[in-house]
């Protein structure tokens, strides 16, 4: 009952202060998007303990140096059982420190698990869309499309509470070809965020990689294929498999032994840069910054 009410209490003051971060900086005429990419950030219930130091420490170097940022990508594990305290404790450091107010969040495996052998999908699945709506995304689903700047940011999501074994259901992966099609005809990168790589995807790995395959034969400017789930960085973390496909892994924002690793993602007038940061010491990591021309 106290829990309950705690977390009741937390989420009143969040929503009645969510609008008082600082408003973003404007970044160069040149730059249509800039784009901060985190992942697997696995927010912690308990704001106390070091992981939530750890979060806010991070948030507050990126709402710091990156405020000229036009939204924040967060590629799954947002939380670290799907739990609603710790996406409360998760909107309150975007909200006080990260200063970012434009949001793209996905659910990962994590954010569907409920530490539990017998997962509440259906609650992991309601407290991931209230975090949705709560940064201004109205959706049904745990899959979503929106635009930043003219961008479009497909959120894929796993519909099912299987730790290991992600689920996308027909309906999403019809629903994914139509939007991915539909988004590379209009000439400008797409970023498709999803969680897991696609060969950690089982069932849906083949027919997802045969949708981005045959969108990029079609595109005349990148897919960002944009995932998690490894936490490390290293020889996963980039790939161009065809001219104008990409897939960039993210390290985990908190569980690298650097730590406070991320990824700034530009776009100019026919040219893409991804450029790997240590937003802690707000320094570019140089073996693992790419530039796109398309």
């Amino acid at each position: 009952m106290i829990a309950k009410l705690f977390t009741s209490l937390a989420l009143i003051v969040t929503l009645l202060f969510q609008n008082a971060a600082v408003m973003p900086a404007r970044h160069a005429d040149d730059i249509q998007l800039k784009a901060v990419l985190v992942s697997d950030i696995h927010s912690d219930a308990d704001f106390t303990r070091d992981r939530t130091n750890l979060m806010r420490e991070v948030f507050a170097a990126v709402g710091g140096t990156q405020r000229d940022a036009d939204t924040i990508v967060m590629s799954g594990d947002l939380t670290n059982s799907g739990d609603l305290r710790e996406y409360i404790n998760l909107f309150n450091c975007l909200n006080f420190y990260c200063r970012i107010r434009d949001r793209v969040p996905e659910i990962g495996n994590h954010d569907s698990w409920h530490h539990s052998d017998d997962p509440d999908w259906r609650k992991a699945e309601k407290n991931f869309k209230w975090f949705c709506s709560w940064n201004g995304i109205n959706t049904d689903k745990v899959y979503y499309t929106k635009e930043v700047n003219g961008i479009p940011f497909i959120a894929l999501g796993v519909e099912a509470g299987d730790f290991k074994n992600p689920y996308h259901s027909p309906e999403q992966l019809n629903w994914f070809e139509e939007e991915l099609n539909s988004a590379v005809g209009a000439g400008t990168p797409v970023f498709v965020i999803c969680h897991k790589p696609p060969e950690d995807l089982c069932d849906s790995a083949d027919r997802i990689r045969q949708i981005l395959n045959d969108a990029a034969g079609k595109a005349t400017a990148p897919i960002i294929y944009v995932s998690g789930h490894y936490h490390e960085i290293g020889e996963n973390t980039f790939a161009r498999p065809q001219n104008n496909l990409v897939f960039l892994n993210l390290p985990s924002m908190l569980y690298t032994d650097d730590g406070g690793l991320g990824f700034i993602a530009e776009i100019r007038e026919g040219e893409l840069t991804l450029t790997c940061m240590n937003f802690l010491e707000n320094t570019p990591l140089e073996e693992y910054c790419y530039k796109i021309e398309y």
